[in-house]
């Protein structure tokens, strides 16, 4: 488990009295399960939603068709929990950032599959260089149909009522909020199930306020473990959505809101795209829009990590039995354990400078006196403590010497002033042709005018 999630964990139970012990007994109540519904009488087969699946990928197809791990290929296996909906999607796409190994046949192959036995169609885009998280998703937002799009990442599983309790929650938010526009749904690092329980007041933080970094949308909320109103759907034991303030790479959106408000910004040029997802939630609600999290165990995905050294798997096999045995999630997370670093994932000083960069900038871009808070709250969280929860999940330990992390920060901050200067300019010079074209505009008008009043005096 990441050491940011585990400080988290720790100061929480202990402050509130929560143990391993108690949400384990919690867990063990039959609606956790990610197959409760298959035993009640609902007509989710039946059902067809009117949803497309966004997937961005690059390079997680490492294995090739002679290869006995070819089917645990981490966009295969995700591709495939997707075809095993029990309420089927409109259709898949999969936008290609310039792969080097075997994405496209893979997804040739996937797509024949689907069509002839499940009649959804797996629509596949490849950027002929990379691109990013953020250009790739708004690529397959374009060329979508569905009314809903579901962003996932390419090493999610998705939960096989992932889509059919989502949509329930979604109308029912939609009759309440006529501003709702997306639906945020948990992903749990390979696992089943929440490894945390967090208070209410954590997960609807705000990302640019008081300097607080980000909420942990792969928990539970601490309210929901004793309270007896915590369910919206009392027969399928569906927990109430949360209104958030942020979202992260997995959320259900309306594709219409999505358009309204640009997609995911262009604007990101460090390596590995970070803060897209709280840039987006910010034009979200900045054009008034509201987002709800969905703490919900059978709406949720497990995530692979491919290639990051974080363990195996926790909790029950699903994937095995709606399979029936074909695909396993104990057997693919060894995989992905296994695996060497790939996707956007990107070396630990990469990541830092990052992380650094993108969240100074998206809180500069909204308040610049919480910025100045922000960095000097940074320096002493990174340079000075040299605390864990700025590195990632995939860096087991790795620390870097006081003046290395020193030159990490100074450069993030320094190129994010930059970029942020730069972007002024050109709005800047934007606006100022704009404003040229209208005195242009009104000058030719001016003279139209008064050409016409002379041609009217000399009649």
């Amino acid at each position: 488990m990441d050491a940011k999630i585990n400080s988290v964990k720790n100061s929480v139970e202990a402050e509130k009295g929560l143990t391993e012990e108690d949400l384990s007994k919690e867990f063990t109540k039959d609606f956790y399960r990610v197959d409760y519904l298959s035993g009640l009488k609902i007509n989710s087969r039946k059902r067809k939603e009117d949803m497309s699946a966004v997937i961005p990928t690059y390079n997680r197809c490492p294995f090739d068709k002679n290869s006995e791990n070819y089917k645990y290929n981490p966009l295969s296996v995700c591709i495939s929990a997707l075809l095993l909906q029990k309420s089927s999607i409109k259709e898949i796409i999969v936008v290609d950032d310039a792969s080097t190994d075997n994405t496209k046949k893979v997804v040739e192959e996937l797509a024949a599959e689907a069509y002839s036995k499940k009649g959804i169609e797996i629509k596949y885009f490849l950027n002929s260089e990379r691109k990013g998280s953020s250009a790739s998703r708004n690529i397959g937002a374009k060329h979508a149909s569905g009314k809903y799009l579901y962003f996932l990442d390419d090493d999610c599983v998705p939960t096989p009522h992932l889509t059919f309790i989502a949509m329930i929650v979604i109308k029912k938010i939609e009759k309440a909020d006529k501003n709702f526009a997306a639906l945020v749904l948990p992903v749990y690092d390979r696992a089943s199930f929440p490894k945390i329980a967090l208070p209410v007041s954590e997960l609807t933080k705000s990302f640019f306020k008081r300097g607080t970094k980000g909420a942990y949308f792969n928990s539970i909320p601490k309210e929901y473990l004793t309270a007896k109103g915590r369910f919206i759907n009392k027969t399928l034991k569906i927990f109430k959505p949360i209104q958030v303030y942020q979202t992260w790479g997995h959320f259900i959106i309306d594709r219409t809101k999505y358009l309204d408000v640009g997609g995911f910004p262009d604007f990101a040029t460090w390596p590995n795209k970070a803060g897209e997802e709280q840039e987006f939630a910010c034009r979200l609600i900045e054009n008034a829009y509201t987002l709800y999290y969905l703490p919900e165990n059978k709406a949720s995905s497990s995530h692979g990590a491919y290639g990051a050294k974080i363990g195996g798997f926790e909790g029950y096999d699903w994937l095995k039995d709606i399979s029936n045995g074909r695909l396993s999630l104990i057997e693919f997370f060894k995989i992905c354990d296994e695996g060497i670093m790939s996707g956007n994932r990107v070396n630990v000083e990469d990541y830092c400078y990052s992380k650094i960069i993108a969240s100074f900038c998206i809180i500069y871009k909204r308040n610049t006196k919480e910025a100045i808070n922000w960095a000097r709250t940074s320096y002493q969280e990174f340079v000075t403590d040299d605390k864990k929860m700025w590195y990632p999940l995939y860096a087991k330990g790795q620390t870097f010497p006081h003046e290395k992390r020193e030159e990490i920060w100074h450069k993030a901050i320094n190129d994010g002033l930059n970029l942020l200067f730069d972007n002024e300019q050109k709005k800047l010079v934007k606006l100022d042709g704009f404003i040229q074209s209208l005195k242009i505009k009104g000058g030719l008008e001016e003279e139209i005018k008064m050409a016409s009043q002379r041609h009217g005096e000399t009649k």
